[in-house]
């Protein structure tokens, strides 16, 4: 189950264009949306960033971050460690148009760095039921049939 639970993880994350990346700024946390790239084989979410951008000096302050997926009934919550790094081959890897646009200095400005974090734990939200199952859940949670509607697939995945 373990197994299958985290392939479940990385093919689910593997479809996100955005998350929201949170560090801590001191007593505060701060979010802010980011493109992942998934490094399945090095069990790793790579984001290109600035180098001298706020959340580098909040991962080096603190390394914890965590990372919140969501689309249209997928949410993934990803709790893990960070660091950052200037590698041109890990660069390369994340590099695509995006980047681009976010980053004048292009893929080799003294700037450009890569956002490494390497997950921990993650907890998965998966409604896995069709609309007209859903109301029927709904219904029978309202009329007290059940304590609440079952229409969603939910795993804690140790990674």
């Amino acid at each position: 189950m373990a197994e299958a639970a985290t392939e479940k993880f990385w093919d689910m994350i593997g479809d996100f264009e955005t998350c929201m990346v949170t560090t801590r700024d001191g007593r505060q946390l701060r979010s802010r949306p980011m493109a992942p790239k998934i490094s399945r084989e090095r069990g790793e979410i790579l984001f290109v960033t600035d180098r001298s951008s706020h959340k580098v000096d909040e991962i080096q302050a603190d390394d914890q971050v965590a990372c919140s997926f969501v689309k249209k009934e997928e949410y993934v919550a990803v709790s893990g460690t960070a660091s950052v790094t200037t590698d041109r081959a890990r660069i390369e890897e994340a590099w695509d148009a995006e980047a681009e646009a976010w980053m004048p200095g292009g893929k080799n400005g003294p700037d450009t760095a890569i956002l490494v974090v390497r997950p921990h734990q993650a907890e998965i939200w998966d409604v896995t039921s069709n609309k007209i199952s859903q109301a029927w859940e709904f219904a029978k949670a309202y009329v007290g049939d059940k304590p609440r509607p079952d229409t969603t697939e939910n795993i804690k995945v140790d990674l």
